[in-house]
This record gives C-alpha cells, structure tokens and sequence, in this order.
C-alpha cells in the first residue's frame, strides 16, 4: 500500500525538486550542524559555480496564513550560524509585512513555487554563466602563456598536446595546432554572452565539429558548455604533465558527452 506524504512534506519534496532541476544537489529535512547548534533543515541545496561550493537552505511553509516576521527572524539566524550562501523562505499564502521588511537588504529570499520558478531560474543560470566564462578566460590565459616559455620548453609543450589540430589537417608537434582550441574557447563566451541576452538560439561548436549544434535552452548549453571546458582542462593538463599514454583527445571527453553527441549527429529518418 502507498502511503500518502502529508501536505507540508510533500511542499517540500516540490521544492526540492525544482532545485534540482536548476542544477542543485538536493536534500529533503538534512541535519546541518551549525556554529552554536545543529538544525533540521527542510531542504538543503547545494552547487558548485567557478569551483566555489555554496550552501542553500530552505524552509517551507505549506501554510493557510501569511508567514509573520518572528519565523523571518528565527531562520535567519540559522542561516548565519550554518554559514549559508543563502536562505530561502517558500510559502504559498504569503507573507507579513513585517516579515518581508525583515527579509530586506539580508541573503534572505521570500517566494513561492511559482515566483521562484519565474524569478530565480535566469539567476541560478546567470551564476552558472560567470563561473564558465572565468575557468574559460583562465584556460586562454594558460594556452596564451605557452608563448611565454623558452623555445625549448615551448616545444616540447607543443609536441604534448593530444586536442583537435582543427580542419588544417597540422601535424603533431605545429606551434599553430593549439588555435584551434582557443577558437573554440572563444566562440563557447561568445554562446554565454549571447545566450545571456536572450538571444536564442545560440551556437555552440564541439571540439572536432566544422558544423555548429543549435541550442535552445539553458539547461543543454550549461551542460555541453561545461563538459566541453573540462575536456578542454585535460587536454591542457596533459601538454603541461602528462599522466597517462592519451592518444587522442576523446579519451580525454566523459562518455555522457560522447554519447551526446552521437546522438546529435545521427542521421535524422523521415
């Protein structure tokens, strides 16, 4: 027999999952121990955005009357002693007036599910968004800083790089095959920036395609977006200390991306 969550519960497992579907890792009535005490959080919900993990908690108040200021208070001082990035306060009736004056100039969010859906999904992407175009810059500025070493150690980086020479078909070892990755580094913030403007569809070009992938949404161009960059990490880390006999760069791209993009290119049957 299926037991039926009770009402407030199941408020909090429709919260949980709309975070998830925003990126974040989830956790429905978690433990977290603070400074001073340990808290029976509703929901706990955590990312990683330019390698910086942060920490969200929520309270949800499946209520048939306006939050007052009183529970405002009391949560924020949990979120200031568990140390997280941000509390976020959901409740469908509302809230007082004192309780929203409370929650003003805070890390404090008073919402509902549909407001949050609204009002927070471009800014979850936004966050996702600076933290791709930061490792982006910073690996060009790796690439670009092969330039700065003596022609010897310069060489012999070269001469380790495993990534796709590009379409000019350049040996191994040509100073001219690492062009190819900082283009596609390039046009990956040029896709961001585009995509941050609501200007959809955005393109996005895999390492070893001369074809572009059209993207509609968010959700697929963080994915393939990210998987890209960290592909493009390896590659870099393999010119700068190889660690293992890397032949070709897709050894070096997770094998959800692979798959991907096997999909993506097959063959469409009328």
């Amino acid at each position: 027999m299926t037991v039926k969550r009770p009402e407030w519960q199941q408020y909090q497992h429709e919260v949980a999952e709309m975070l998830s579907e925003l990126g974040f890792t989830t956790a429905v009535e978690e433990r977290v121990t603070g400074v001073r005490a340990a808290h029976d959080i509703d929901v706990t919900a955590r990312i990683t955005s330019a390698g910086i993990a942060q920490l969200w908690i929520v309270e949800c108040k499946k209520w048939k009357r306006a939050v007052p200021k009183e529970r405002i208070l009391t949560f924020s001082a949990i979120v200031a002693d568990v140390g997280a990035d941000r509390g976020l306060v959901f409740a469908e009736n509302g809230f007082q007036a004192g309780a929203i004056r409370a929650a003003r100039n805070t890390n404090l969010t008073l919402t509902s599910l549909v407001d949050f859906r609204h009002n927070t999904a471009d800014e979850v992407a936004a966050m996702k968004v600076k933290g791709l175009q930061e490792r982006i810059t910073a690996l060009e500025n790796k690439f670009h800083s092969i330039w700065d070493l003596t022609e010897e150690e310069r060489d012999k980086r070269i001469a380790q790089y495993v990534g796709p020479s590009g379409f000019l078909n350049l040996p191994p070892g040509h100073s001219a095959v690492i062009s190819h990755i900082l283009a596609r580094l390039s046009q990956m913030k040029e896709a961001l920036n585009f995509a941050r403007f609501n200007r959809w569809p955005v393109f996005h070009w895999a390492l070893d395609d001369e074809l572009p992938i059209t993207v509609n949404a968010w959700p697929g161009l963080i994915y393939i977006t990210e998987e890209t960059v960290a592909t493009c990490e390896r590659i870099y880390d393999e010119m700068e200390s190889p660690q293992t006999q890397v032949k070709d760069w897709r050894e070096l791209q997770s094998q959800g991306m692979t798959e991907l993009l096997t999909k993506i290119r097959q063959p469409k049957v009328n």
